[in-house]
């Protein structure tokens, strides 16, 4: 995996890339933004819909279960499905046994629940863009977080179309010059999901973000699940449900 180190000059990651952000976190004045950006990509795009929605699924500090055998970040394969579930049996029977030993966290910061910049998570979103343009999650007490998973979710009204095609992209920042653009590279036209950078509080240097660009399956509203670990799950989690 190939590692850099944001400072002056902005970092945008390669595919499977990470970069480091170099920070005190015992900082109180300090604030991170994670912030989902697109620009419908093109007119005959934004006119057939363009509302993306930024969900951040976090796990605090105090959460984090260390010694997995997978490193944070790491996504659980997908298993091909079939008519009544998956094709491989063996490989899915296990996954689910694996499985068993991760702890969802269960909690997200998104247009529903915005957050709290005062009291935990110490994270806020700062609104629902129904348009192009921008969300942003900001982290206070960089102290007080351990894991978050930066996904995007397609409303059902924007019909098809891959997230890339919408020009969408993450920017982390520390707010004093470090900047880490993560970048999508495939065109994956029949998911309403993306979880595009994993951002790892844990990282005693500072924090380390990391390329993940996984898709959910085609048409599912399931969110994507980030467990305890620091492991995501795709297709896991509660089912959204957005018209746009």
């Amino acid at each position: 995996m190939d590692s850099d180190t944001a400072g002056p000059r902005p970092v945008s990651l390669a595919k499977g890339g990470s970069a480091r952000i170099s920070l005190d976190k015992g900082d109180r004045g300090l604030t991170v933004t994670a912030s989902l950006r697109w620009d419908g990509g093109s007119d005959a795009r934004r006119s057939r819909g363009a509302d993306l929605d930024l969900y951040a699924l976090y796990v605090p500090a105090e959460a984090v279960v260390r010694g997995a055998e997978h490193p944070p970040g790491y996504v659980f394969p997908q298993l091909e499905r079939g008519l009544f579930g998956a094709k491989d049996k063996a490989a899915a029977a296990a996954l689910k046994e694996e499985l068993a030993t991760r702890t969802d966290s269960g909690r997200a910061v998104y247009w529903k629940d915005l957050g709290s910049l005062t009291a935990e998570p110490y994270l806020g979103l700062d609104g629902d863009a129904r348009e192009p343009g921008e969300e942003t999650v900001r982290i206070v007490r960089p102290d007080r977080q351990g894991y978050a998973l930066v996904c995007a979710y397609s409303a059902v009204g924007n019909g098809s179309g891959s997230f890339r095609s919408y020009g969408a992209r993450v920017e982390v920042s520390d707010g004093r010059g470090a900047k880490v653009t993560v970048p999508l590279y495939e065109d994956t036209a029949t998911s309403y999901w993306v979880a595009i950078a994993f951002v790892d509080f844990t990282d005693p240097q500072g924090v380390t973000i990391r390329h993940v660009e996984r898709y959910g399956r085609r048409r599912t509203e399931r969110r994507p699940v980030l467990h305890t670990d620091g492991t995501v799950l795709m297709d896991a989690g509660p089912v959204e449900f957005k018209r746009g």
